[in-house]
């Protein structure tokens, strides 16, 4: 447990705090996610086989199938398979993963990510910080995270079609990070329980589609980047109703649906809605993929910003 010297109390579960304004709503609600253990794929087929498909079980069997191989699929036994193969289907964070190790030169004190899943970017991020955090609302997937940090081998069930699972396994290898140099967190995104104003590079990868206000993300993102800090955000801006209202997506109007990437920079630019001005320093289109199954790979180019506040 954590006791906050407010009185509250928060649970820590397999090494990871969950930590957030309504922690019992949340552990309410993802329960089946919060307890489920390590099995192996042919139990796990078993457990799902009755469906439904967007139970909280088999929706996160499922998501941890995609975002294992994309963030660890060069490290994966057996290869992501795939259309394309391993060079489509394997490791779809590749390219994004590039950019940030190209950072690792330019070193700050404390980075963090925003939506961090399964842990890679966290990893890149150690290389060129003193201290990291990574959070992501996903338990199941921040708890993949922490053992592969630690040096672990993370056995996982992937997606073969439908609900076939074939067994798999990941390990970080070098791209392990002390304990004492990274925290993880099991938390929102958009009221991240951390200290403002404190980091040096802040990071939010295809997030900016992922919750209900891109803007209010652009201000937290911006409430934890300290003076002359910068932030790398990135989004193939692939947009949902069941996510967000249209009227919080960037670039929408009611007669018409601008460019989401003019408006990004725009309001980065122009200090809009946040409490400095940025200056974009590199912008880029970067392919990101995400292995479905043995027959289905999506692929993507995101858009991808780092900007220095001013």
């Amino acid at each position: 447990m954590l006791d906050c010297a407010c009185g509250r109390r928060y649970p820590v579960v397999d090494g990871v705090p969950i930590v957030m304004a309504d922690p019992s709503g949340y552990l309410h609600a993802e329960a089946a996610t919060v307890v489920e253990r390590d099995l192996p794929a042919e139990v796990v087929e078993l457990l799902i086989a009755g469906g439904p498909d967007d139970a909280p079980y088999p929706r996160l069997v499922e998501h941890l199938s995609t975002y294992l191989d994309a963030h660890w699929g060069d490290r994966a036994e057996p290869p992501p398979d795939g259309p394309g193969g391993t060079a489509v289907a394997g490791f779809g964070l590749g390219a994004i993963a590039a950019k940030i190790a190209e950072r690792a030169g330019h070193r700050v004190e404390l980075a963090v990510e925003l939506g961090c899943s399964t842990g890679r970017i966290v990893a890149e991020l150690a290389a060129g910080a003193d201290r990291v955090c990574g959070l992501d609302l996903s338990f199941g997937a921040v708890r993949r995270a922490r053992r592969l940090l630690d040096g672990e081998r993370v056995e996982y069930a992937r997606r073969v079609v439908g609900r076939r699972y074939a067994a798999a396994h990941a390990a970080a290898g070098d791209c392990t990070v002390p304990a004492d140099r990274r925290l993880l967190v099991c938390g929102d995104a958009l009221d991240p329980p951390l200290v403002p104003g404190v980091f040096g590079r802040v990071v939010a990868l295809n997030l900016l589609d992922s919750v209900a206000s891109p803007r209010q993300l652009l201000a937290v993102l911006d409430g934890l980047c300290q003076p002359g800090g910068e932030i790398l955000v990135s989004s193939p801006y692939a947009w949902q109703s069941s996510v967000m209202a249209d009227h919080e997506r960037l670039g929408w109007c009611a007669t018409d649906a601008a460019d989401p990437a003019a408006e990004l920079t725009a309001l980065l630019r122009a200090g809009t809605g946040l409490a400095a001005r940025y200056e974009i320093e590199d912008e880029v289109e970067l392919p990101w993929t995400l292995r479905r199954d043995a027959r289905t790979v999506a692929s993507y180019s995101i858009h991808y910003v780092r900007a220095r506040k001013m």
